[in-house]
């Protein structure tokens, strides 16, 4: 199971953590895994190259965590648009494949 959860403060996100393996198959080829690794490291990529924004992030087998909350309120702002998109893209994969991935989103103040 992929567990996903997204936190928000003040109204916007400011991190997200994946975590684990949708092992939706019994083959070697994950789609699941494969679809929230292309969405989830395409918008990392995003904020890292496109906006040049400096986002704290790990990647590991299973796992990605990065985090803005550091950064200015201008480069906050600037990144929602990316992370409600990666939001979006993997409740998506939820809606079809949800016995593969669970999507969160805490506020905290």
């Amino acid at each position: 199971m992929v567990n996903v959860e997204f936190v928000k403060k003040s109204g916007n996100f400011v991190s997200a953590r994946l975590k684990g393996h949708a092992e939706s198959t019994n083959q070697e080829f994950d789609m699941v895994c494969s679809a929230v690794s292309v969405i989830s490291q395409t918008i990392l990529i995003g904020m890292l190259e496109v906006l040049k924004v400096n986002a704290e992030y790990t990647i590991d087998n299973g796992f990605l965590d990065f985090s803005i909350e550091r950064l200015s309120d201008e480069n906050i702002e600037e990144c929602q648009v990316l992370i409600k998109t990666m939001l979006l893209g993997l409740k998506n994969l939820e809606i079809s494949y949800g016995d593969y991935i669970k999507i969160g989103v805490k506020e905290v103040w």
